[in-house]
């Protein structure tokens, strides 16, 4: 199935003309002559999707340590050891090696199996949570959302909550009586 080229569409076309004013008992009238032969050409051409490249040990590294938890800067510096670039260019790198769509995908799924997973136990749940929330309290931009994720670690670690306050014994009559007595001396005295 090749390309039609241009005498060939006019040759075609003139056959229509030729088969439409020999029989035109047998065709849709409402049917123009370019539809028809649109219907009766080849298909065009598909694209070959170009193979996805295969990643490099580097960033294997990088997927395995991303997986592991480490933030993007420490999972690149793990994965580049030799790279003694600064800091804002190694989390540009990082932020960049993310970004890769085979990279992304990798990260993508190991993560949604990451989360079934943490559901089914609640301590790891827990302290999934507890390390995310501590890493931004680390990496937030904004001071609001640093204090937003600490609220949230002091909630789940029960600092903000309240104690009832527990009396010992409840108080007999004789107590009452004595407190009574003194609090009575203390207003007349």
């Amino acid at each position: 199935m090749g390309h039609t080229t241009q005498a060939e569409y006019l040759q075609a076309l003139e056959e229509q003309e030729e088969e439409h004013s020999q029989d035109t008992d047998f065709e849709d009238p409402e049917i123009s002559e370019a539809e028809r032969l649109a219907q009766s050409a080849d298909a065009p051409p598909v694209r070959a999707i170009k193979a996805q490249r295969k990643l490099t040990a580097k960033q294997l590294a990088f997927v395995a340590a991303k997986i592991a938890g480490k933030t993007n800067a420490d999972a690149y510096r793990e994965a580049y050891p030799d790279d003694r670039s600064s800091d804002r260019v190694i989390s540009s790198n990082a932020y960049k090696l993310t970004r890769h769509p085979v990279i992304g995908q990798m990260l993508e799924d190991a993560w949604g199996e990451t989360v079934e997973h943490l559901t089914e136990d609640v301590a790891a749940t827990k302290r999934y949570v507890l390390r995310q929330l501590l890493a931004l309290t680390k990496n937030a931009k904004q001071e609001g959302s640093k204090l937003k994720a600490l609220e949230l670690m002091g909630r789940a670690a029960g600092i903000f909550t309240v104690q009832p306050i527990k009396e010992e014994t409840p108080a007999t009559a004789e107590q009452l009586k004595r407190e009574l007595s003194g609090h009575l001396k203390l207003l007349k005295g």
